[in-house]
């Protein structure tokens, strides 16, 4: 042992470690906890916001179907909320956007069936049926936008979807408002509004992540 080595104050030290340990990942837990917290009233509070306004065209961002070719709750929900906004004057177009999931068919198929049972006409309705992702769905819708030279959209999902679907819409380029769907049961029932806004605080938290590792 080197001449002047102090073992009780080496003891001393060695016995702060697991406070000192424990200290950092108590101050980890709160970081994280303070960004989630901030995260989801930003998402909760954009949810609760209706930016209706007169737009060129009515994006309804897919979701699932059910057996036997019946809508989910949440396309349903959204569904009719296109439907209003449409009867009520604010674009004269809806695109209906997403693809085949776990049961045909596909999703923007059965929105459109909604939509002429409800009596839109057919003429007024663009179908986007390949895409399986928020980002696919706002790609492909804008694509459509393009062809028919359309630049402002209203843009209807649950209130949860609508932070990122708005900052995805940005990216890609056209002007984008929310219009959600308050009635969607992911929004109203409580425990399903808790734990699908929390699953959206990742689902941001992911977006965020790759597009800053796109500009490094």
């Amino acid at each position: 042992m080197p001449r002047g080595y102090d073992t009780s104050r080496a003891q001393r030290s060695r016995r702060k470690l697991p406070y000192l340990f424990a200290g950092i990942l108590l101050g980890l837990v709160l970081i994280f906890a303070t960004c989630f917290a901030v995260t989801y009233r930003s998402i909760d509070e954009l949810g609760h916001r209706d930016g209706t306004r007169s737009a060129d065209v009515i994006i309804v961002l897919g979701a699932a179907v059910w057996p036997e070719q019946q809508p989910g709750s949440s396309l349903k929900a959204r569904t009719e909320r296109a439907i209003e906004l449409y009867r009520g004057g604010h674009a004269s177009h809806l695109i209906l956007s997403g693809g085949l999931g776990h049961y045909p068919p596909e999703e923007a198929e059965v929105m459109r069936r909604l939509a002429v049972e409800a009596g839109i006409p057919s003429e007024v309705l663009f179908l986007e049926k390949e895409s399986h992702s928020t980002w696919e769905n706002l790609l492909g819708a804008s694509e459509i936008m393009q062809q028919q030279r359309w630049d402002t959209a209203l843009v209807v999902s649950d209130p949860f979807h609508m932070r990122r679907s708005l900052l995805m819409a940005e990216d890609i380029g056209f002007t984008a408002y929310a219009s959600p769907a308050q009635d969607s049961p992911n929004h109203t029932v409580l425990r399903r509004r808790l734990f699908y806004t929390s699953r959206e605080v990742f689902a941001l938290w992911w977006y965020l992540i790759q597009g800053v590792g796109n500009t490094i």
